[in-house]
Parts: C-alpha cells; structure tokens; sequence
C-alpha cells in the first residue's frame, strides 16, 4: 500500500471519531539554507485530543494501529501514529471528573488520631469541588494550602456546599500526616496516591500533570471548570458564584487549534501548482548561495476530514518566506530578494518572517536600557572592559590550550537591593523578548549585567559580613541577631528539614566539631539558619539533640526574609564562611570544611590587607610571555615526562581591566592537581612565571595528593608465619607495612559477628600476581586505600555496599573491592571503578575469559590483568567516606 492510500486508512480511523473530532491533514513543501532538496511532509493532526471518558477508544485506535500490515508504507503509519499522539486523552474544562482510584485516604481525629485507608474519590451532584494535588516536600505547595484552610474557616456558609480535597503525591504517609497536623489543615479532606508520583495513575495521566501545586474547580453538576495552578483560578470568587449558580453556565467552546492558519486565502488549484513549481526553482537558487543563517521558503496545503468522510480543502498558503541572518549577509540576501523573489506575483507571496540579526548592536542597545533605566532612579551603571585569558592543560592531547575574551565589568553607584529588584520587576517585560534568542552574546549580556547588579548589593565572596536580624534561636521566643565576633570563623549554613543533603550536612558537621572540638575550641562559632518555621522542625530538633551541642539553630521570624537575598541563597546547603576579620570568604558549597576552616584559624593577616599588594600594570608583552612559557615545547615536554598516567589538571586564568592604554592585574587564579611526587617539576614552571607576575598577585588553590608504593613479593604471611616468596597471589597492608597469604587474607569465620569474623582486619590490597606490569606496584593514589576504618561497638555489620558493580552491574553484598590502579589520577564525582565479591572471584582467575571480558569494559579508564584491588570489608559509607 503506498503513502497515497493513507486517506483509506485515516477513513477507518474516522468513524470511530466522536463527531466534535475532526482531523487536519497539512500537506507542506519546503526549501532552505538548511534542507537539502525540497522538502515534502505530511501530517495529520486532530482537531483536539479525546476526553478523559474516551480513553478506552484511545487504547482501541492505538490496536488497529498495531494492526496494520507490512503491505503500508512506513510513511503513512507514521502520519497514523502522529494522529493518535494528538488524540491522547486528557481532561478539559467541560469534562466530568471520573471516580479517582489507587489513593488513600487520610483521616484525622479530634484526639489527633491518625487513620488510612485504601480509598476511591467520586464528586457528588450538588457540591462544587476543589481538589488540590500538592506534596509536603513542594515549597510552592504551601501557600495554596495554607490559603485553602483560611478559606473554609473564613467562610462558614460553604458548609454542605463546598468541599476542598488535597491529594498528595508524597512518598509516605507520615510525611502528610506531620506536615497537617503542624499546620493544622484539618478542615481539608487530605488523599495520597498510593505510589506517590504515580504517572500511571489515571488522574495524574490525563491531566498531563507535570508540576506542582495544580488544583481542579468542580460545579454542582461534576464538570471541571478550571484547570492550572492555583495563583491564576481567581478561586475562591469563583468557588461563591458556583455556590449562587442555579444553572449550569455552557462553557466556552475550546478553540481548534489551527497553527498558523490565520486569514490564509485559499488559492487556485492552479495558482497552488503554480507554487510548488517555483519552490523548485527556489530551492536550487538558496541552496547556491550558501547562506549560513535560515532563509528558506515554504507553502502549505491544508484538508478537513469529517467523521462521515467527507473532505474540506481548508487551505492553499501562499508562498511563504522566512529568514533570520546575521547583518554580514544582509548584502547577500537583498541579492536574493531582488534577482528571484520580488520577481514572483504579489498575489502569491508573502513575507512571514524577517529577521536580520546585529548581535553588537543589540548589546549596545542592552546596555543602554539599563543605563537609562536605572539612571532614572538615581543610580550611575558603567561597563569597563576587562579581559580574560585562559590558561588549560588538555589531558589527552598533553597540551596546555590557550583562550583568551574580552568582557565588561559592571560597576554601580547608589544602587540598593530594593532599587535592583523593583528594577528587575520593571524591566522583566523588556527582557522578556531575548529569552529565545539564538545569539550566546547577547544572552550573555544580558546575563551579565543582571547578575553583575545583582552582585554590587548582594554580599559574597570579599566582602564584609553584615549582621543578620529577625532570626529566633531555638527554644527561645526572643529576636536575635547574628553578627560576626572579631578573630572567631564563622560558618553560616542555610537549611530546611525536608531537604535531605541539608540534613546530611548538618551531621557531618556535628561529628566534625566534635573530632576537633580541643583544636578549635572558641575559635570556630557553627550557625544554621533554617528557611522553614521553628513550629514545623520540632520533630527534626527533638530528635538531632547531639547536634544542638556543637550548632546554634536559629529560626526565622516569617518566612520570607531579606537576608536570604542579600546573601543570594538560591539553592541549599548554602555556606557562608567569615574569617576572623569578618571577611566574606566563601559562599555556596563547601568540599573541604575542616581544610577551609583550619586554614581560616592559622592565617595572621585578614584577606583585604592580602588583596591590597599593588596592582600591576602591564602591556601585551606581559602576556605574550606568560603564553611563551605555557605554550613552550620545553613545557610541555616537562609535563609530558612526569604525567604518563594523565593525572595532571591545570588551569590559569588571567582577568584585568583596561586602565587607560594599557590593562591592570585584578586576579590571577591558578587551581591545580598534582601528585607528590610531581611537585618539582611544576614548581620549576611556575617560578618562570612569577618572574612575570610576583607569586603575591595570584590566588592558588592546590591539590596535592599522596601517592604510595605497594611491596612485593613479600616474605612471610603476618598470620600464620609460613613462608610466602614464591606465592603470586598476595595481600599487602599499607598501614601495617606486613604482607598475608591469600589464605588468611580471605578467612571468614561466619559463626562470628562483625570484625571478629576475620583474622586479618586492617584494609589489605590485594595483588594479583605473578605481576607483567611492575608499574601498578607505584605511584598509587593514597585517597584509594582508604582510612583503614573498622566497625566500632555498636555499628552494624553491613556488607550492602551503596555501589554497583563494574562487572555485573549490580549490588555489591559482602566484601567489596576496589581496583587502585584504574581511573588514576583526583577522587572523580562518578566513583572509583570496583567490584562485587563474585565478579573478584573471576578476576583473580586472571587469564580466564570471563576475566578478560569484565577488564575490557574498563580498559579506557586504565584496567588491566594486572590491577590491584583494596579489600572493603563492611559497609562503612560512600566513597569519600571510606
């Protein structure tokens, strides 16, 4: 059958149509800068999707789909298959709300008992109905709720009259029942799916739900009126006018969708052939002149099916043109439109889109608004250029790679955090227009300029630390202050109790002042700032009393407040760490608590003095030999010799600003990783560079990490003393300098609990002798061998590792082991490459093909044969833990 026969099979379709259903087939040629040839489609789309009361019809179309033969062309299943996407059933205004199952109902008693049980929702005639679908952990969640309650309390006469439902999508019951009873949303009957997010639940599927908090409003007669979120419902004047309704009101007729039909004339057949042949014509002439922007033009032929069968030419488009250039081809485009396009009759052509792009120009245009603007409200904004140059090593090719752009900064005066948000309110409807532009520099721009104003009034990094106010320390209901004490390191850490990283955070913290506690003493002050209520985190304080010991817990007095803006917390945990000299020094996330704040204790002179050495000045000559020497063959040559196992990060970056004819120095930032044992080499490099610019101008941040050898063969067995020299396969434990036989190594006594189960229980590497690669046995990352942790009294002896297998893909349960040699180089966020016990068995047959074939999925991260395993006994945490 070919594609010609699809109106046969559509005819099918058809008549199991509800007769409000008709269906679009656009039939549309088109040519461009971007389709090779011309471009031929077909399509059908319904004129809307099912209703939620036919999605058993869905199911039947979706069949007779599956049912079509080989003998139909792929094409024409397609334009079927597209056809039923659009028929998707979902709910609509006017629809009745079917019976809701797979929920639970919640019920709450005047005692604060809790009950649940299995539960189905019906709307009953006569009742208007809000359901509200919301979750505990959903910020935006709460107001609506919280507004719900106050309108059933506010407006007694809604009783027998207005019920409003809450179904929540939470994991667990508990979590619903907690947040309810705090905030006392008894006057709400309260539901949860019994999957949570269940996208298979019949309500969440038709309502094509893809966020929350989302609520439907049912009339007395069980049809929805309004769906969407709860801000745009204008709900409770609706809930009181359906109340008064002693009628049901004919909802407005949902409008077709007819994309891009507008007040298209319908031409002649013969204007239309007429058409397509210059498209043809067209297409040869765009495709010559190699435009790198979209030009392209296009026509489009649009029948109505009818349920009956029947046909309805809707549209013949004109000749349509469309393009969007950069202005370095506008010359080239007027060629275009002169030569070939003004040539065609005006009766059959029309220009769609337009669009010649002049991204400085823009810029410019970007920044002036801003300037005007705020210029308005008193405050002065400059751009003065800076200049950033990029310094990278590139790992794989072993080259150190050079970028270098030209920015601006933004400077302000006179601008405060109330003058720049009611700005970015004012200009929110102007910025608006770029929020689909193609062009990254002025998206950028853009970009820049808000968060560079955002920046001049909001405090980070450098800047001093301002009191904050209107924060209640936990258990007590007086308003305090949180300000910095002079030569104490203060950390401030933004949380809330549903999020769970916070919460972690928050213990890892605890047990880190305890473990330092006689170092630190009165030298560090811990602060959590919570984002939620004192009331609605008691049950979390109750049960984190060993906390309260070590953090001061402090809780807002509304919900809302302004220093979460002036620190700019937008995402939590967030840090704020103040030195002693009351110095901003980092803000957001912190990788390395006790490193920053042990160095933050040890420093003598505050971070501003630091920053004020003499700024530099300097001409392109300065740089050009900074390049000189990264760019260098003797550099790259060092690198190369003493970074065979690709470990090696550098990265260099250069920022100043033009004063006058020549540029300043502001930052010269160096982050770098290297072993040990590589230190020499990039010390040798860098004192070329600071004859360049003094080691004083740049900020550094270094990682230097410890490598250690492997011994082997070894002598005799820790354990049992026998003689081992001629043994291939060996454990070896660093921390006690000894080695074991496999035999004692891999004892395990189950009879016995915990550590006792086995003989030997310090962390033992394992080598997998008789060794090719002697190399394995050296330059070994120390973060690899780990801690040498043991359980201690009253741990749980847990062999489930929070891993899956490189080998088998799957959990890990019993010892567990890493290989030390593969993925070398700094701890990487994806984890180490490491194995299950089972998949260890096979490995240590090393020569067998099962082996082989678990080595080969790794082989690019450098496993071999020959790799050495750490043995991991239990459960004693996540990778950086161990």
């Amino acid at each position: 059958m070919s594609i010609k026969d699809d109106t046969k099979i559509l005819q099918q379709f058809l008549k199991e149509l509800p007769q409000d259903i008709s269906v679009r087939h656009i039939k549309s040629l088109k040519a461009g800068s971007k389709v090779q040839n011309v471009q031929n489609t077909r399509v059908f789309r319904s004129t809307k999707g099912l209703s939620a009361m036919n999605s058993q019809l869905h199911n039947t179309l979706k069949q007779y789909q599956n049912q079509l033969g080989d003998d139909v062309v792929q094409d024409a299943k397609d334009e079927i298959n597209t056809l039923i996407q659009t028929l998707t059933p979902k709910y609509q205004v006017g629809d009745k709300l079917q019976q809701v199952n797979g929920i639970q109902k919640i019920n709450f008693g005047e005692d604060n008992s809790v009950t649940t049980e299995q539960a189905s929702f019906q709307v009953e005639d006569g009742i208007v109905y809000l359901i509200d679908i919301w979750a505990t952990w959903c910020g935006p969640c709460q107001g609506p709720m919280d507004h719900n309650q106050k309108m059933l309390e506010k407006n007694a006469d809604w009783q027998n009259k207005v019920k409003i439902v809450a179904i929540s999508v939470d994991d667990d019951n508990e979590s619903v029942t907690e947040r309810v009873n705090n905030k006392k949303w008894k006057s709400i009957e309260h539901y949860r799916f019994e999957k949570g997010w269940d996208e298979e639940n019949d309500l969440i599927k038709y309502l094509q739900l893809r966020g929350i908090p989302f609520v439907i409003l049912i009339n007395k007669w069980g049809k929805i009126i309004y769906l969407g979120h709860p801000s745009k419902g204008n709900l409770e004047v609706r809930i009181n006018q359906e109340i008064k309704a002693e009628k049901e009101e004919e909802q407005e007729a949902q409008k077709v969708n007819q994309e891009g039909n507008g007040d298209q004339e319908l031409l002649t057949k013969e204007q239309y052939q007429q058409i397509k042949q210059k498209i043809k014509e067209l297409s040869t002439v765009i495709q010559e002149a190699q435009f790198e922007g979209i030009v392209e033009v296009k026509s489009e032929k649009e029948n109505i099916w009818n349920q009956d069968g029947t046909k309805v030419v809707k549209k013949r488009s004109k000749l349509e043109l469309r393009y969007d250039i950069h202005v370095s081809e506008e010359q080239k485009l007027n060629t275009f439109l002169q030569n070939h396009w003004n040539s065609i009759s005006d009766d059959l052509r029309v220009v769609k889109e337009c669009k010649v792009r002049d991204p400085q120009r823009s810029v410019n245009e970007i920044k002036t608004k801003f300037q005007s603007y705020f210029e308005s409200k008193g405050v002065s904004i400059e751009y003065p250029l800076s200049e950033i140059s990029n310094f990278n090593f590139d790992q794989e090719s072993q080259e150190i790679q050079s970028k270098e752009k030209s920015s601006f900064e933004i400077k302000s005066q006179n601008l405060t955090l109330d003058i720049y948000k009611t700005g970015m309110d004012e200009l929110k409807e102007y910025l608006e227009q770029y929020e689909d532009e193609e062009n990254e520099e002025i998206r950028e721009t853009i970009d820049q300029i808000v968060e560079g104003l955002k920046s001049n009034v909001t405090l980070g990094e450098g800047k001093q630390f301002a009191s904050i106010e209107n924060y209640k320390k936990w258990g007590s209901e007086e308003l305090s202050t949180i300000e910095h004490t002079q030569g104490q390191v203060l950390v401030l850490d933004y949380w809330a109790k549903w999020c769970g990283p916070c919460v972690r955070e928050i213990k890892n913290n605890t047990e880190l002042i305890k473990q330092n506690s006689d170092k630190w003493g009165q030298s560090v002050r811990f602060v959590s700032l919570s984002l939620v209520l004192a009331e609605d985190a008691k049950d979390f304080m109750d049960s984190n009393q060993e906390s309260q010991k070590y953090i001061e817990f402090y809780f807002p007095k509304e919900q809302r407040q302004k220093d979460t803006t002036l620190y700019g917390v937008q995402y939590i945990p967030h840090y704020i760490i103040v030195d002693k000299f009351g110095t901003i020094r980092r803000v957001a996330n912190v990788k390395d608590m006790k490193s920053l704040v042990d160095e933050l204790i040890n420093e003598e002179a505050s971070q501003k003095s630091l920053d004020q050495s003499e700024s530099q000045l300097y001409n392109q000559d300065s740089l050009n030999q900074l390049k000189s020497i990264l760019l260098s063959q003797e550099t790259i040559t060092q690198i190369k010799q003493i970074d065979q196992q690709k470990v090696i990060s550098f990265n260099l970056k250069i920022s100043s600003k033009q004063v006058g004819q020549q540029f300043q120095f502001e930052k010269v930032e160096l982050s770098y990783f290297i072993r040990d044992n590589q230190v020499d080499c990039i010390n040798t490099i860098l004192n070329k560079l600071y004859q360049v610019i003094p080691e004083k101008n740049w900020t550094i941040d270094k990682t230097i990490s410890k490598t250690v050898s492997v011994k082997y063969p070894g002598s005799i067995c820790a354990v049992c003393q026998k003689v081992i020299t001629n043994e291939p396969q060996q454990y070896y434990s660093i921390f006690k300098d000894e080695h074991v036989c496999a035999e004692c190594a891999e004892f395990d006594d189950q009879t016995k609990t915990g550590m006792e189960r086995y003989k030997y229980q310090d962390t033992l590497i394992f080598i997998n002798g008789p060794l090719k690669d002697l190399s394995v046995l050296t330059n070994i990352d120390d973060h690899k061998i780990g801690k040498n942790l043991k359980l201690k009294e009253g741990d749980k002896a847990d062999q489930r590792h929070p891993m899956m297998c490189n080998g088998c893909g799957e959990g890990a349960q019993g010892p567990r082991y890493i290989s030390i040699t593969a993925r070398p180089g700094r701890y990487r966020g994806g984890g180490y490459i490491d194995y299950c016990c089972k998949c260890f068995e096979e490995l240590k047959n090393k020569e067998s093909e099962k082996a082989k074939e678990i080595v080969a999925k790794d082989a690019a991260d450098g496993m071999t044969a020959d790799s050495l395993f750490t043995r991991v006994l239990f459960n004693y945490g996540g990778y950086t833990t161990f």
